[in-house]
This record gives structure tokens, sequence and C-alpha cells, in this order.
């Protein structure tokens, strides 16, 4: 298929951990990328081949420009919780297809379990999404394995004791490579509608 004849992708977050990356493995796989930025100047961080819009999940309407024409979008939430609705709605009305970055916290794991706002969010916002009849897919990564630079990198480099929360509860920490390479072909391989994937590197 000719890369205009495939519609484009619209990817939030695009200069994020796991946006960014999902950007370059659209690109590489032929499919055309828009990115929404809160900021003008963040084009220059993306690749060329990016088509840039400015707009802010907190003020649904400035979503339309990138919207219009888009066939999917990698929805990553980086807002209060008020405008979800809205901008659901939006996603709705001009998509056929959205995959949303979430988080594990159906899984029966304690360090999912804890009270915590970022995890009703997200249960909220894939009710809206349900009931919008989007094609849906939904990724749960675990702990980012990046967030170990900020966590334990430190008290490492300084001989110091690694400490975590839950000592007897096993985690692996997935890549945010391998993230977005499971969001990026979901984005624009047929097969994954209705999936709902919980990601975790392996157990070593």
């Amino acid at each position: 298929m000719n890369q205009t004849n495939i519609p484009p992708v619209l990817v939030t977050g695009p200069t994020g951990r796991v946006g960014r990356v999902v950007v370059d493995q659209l690109l590489d796989a032929g499919v055309p990328v828009r990115a929404l930025t809160h900021r003008s100047e963040a084009a220059a961080t993306l690749p060329a081949k990016v088509d840039v819009f400015t707009g802010d999940l907190t003020v649904p309407e400035t979503l339309d420009p990138a919207l219009n024409g888009a066939g999917a979008v990698f929805l990553v939430w980086t807002a209060p919780p008020q405008t979800a609705a809205a901008v659901v709605e939006r996603l709705a009305a001009h998509v056929r297809r959205v995959v949303f970055l979430s988080s594990p916290h159906q899984t029966p794991h304690p360090f999912f379990q804890q009270p915590n706002p970022i995890a009703v969010l997200h249960a909220d916002i894939e009710r809206l999404i349900a009931a919008t009849g989007l094609e849906s897919t939904i990724i749960r990564p675990g702990m980012l394995a990046s967030n170990s630079l900020a966590w334990w990198a430190p008290a490492i480099r300084a001989g110091e004791a690694v400490r975590w929360p839950y000592g007897a509860a096993e985690t692996a920490p997935v890549d945010d490579r391998d993230i977005a390479a499971v969001a990026a072909r979901t984005l624009h391989q047929d097969g994954y509608a209705g999936g709902d994937y919980v990601l975790r590197a392996p157990n070593r």
C-alpha cells in the first residue's frame, strides 16, 4: 500500500519516553504520523516527516485540526480529568481507532492495587472509550524500566541499599521501547481491536 493511501496516526505525548519511540516506529513502518504538542517549538525535536499540530487536552476543540483526516490516535493522558469525556467524544467523531496507554490497575499485584488517582483516571477513560464504540486497544505496561534511572540509580551509584515498598512482591519492569513497539503495531495493523494487553518484561 502506498503511504499516501494510509490515513495518518495522531500521537499524543510525542516527545515522551514512549510516544517518541512510537513516532519512530510508525515512520519506519511507512505510516504517516501527526504529533500533538503543547508548544510549537517541540517540532524541532521530531523528525521532519512528522506533521506537528499544537493542541491541548484541556481545551478539546484545539484537537480538531490534528484529528481531521486521521485514522487512529495513540492516546497518552497527561492532563487533569475534567476534559476526558469531551476529548474522547472528539476522538470518536473523527477517527476509527484509539490505542490508550493505560495501567494494569486490574492486576492483583500489591503495587497496582494501592489507592492511586492515576489508576482511577485510567479506568474512567477506558469506560468512556468503550462507550463510544471505537475500535480500541488498551495497553497496560507495568513498571517502566526507565523509572529505575530516577528511583534506583542514585542509590546504586552511592553504594546504598535499593529500597522498595513491597520487598516480597516480584515485578518485571518493561522497557519503554517494547511498550512503543506494541503500541505502534496495534495502531497500524489490523487484528487488535478490543485487545487488552498487560505488558511486562520476562521474569529471569
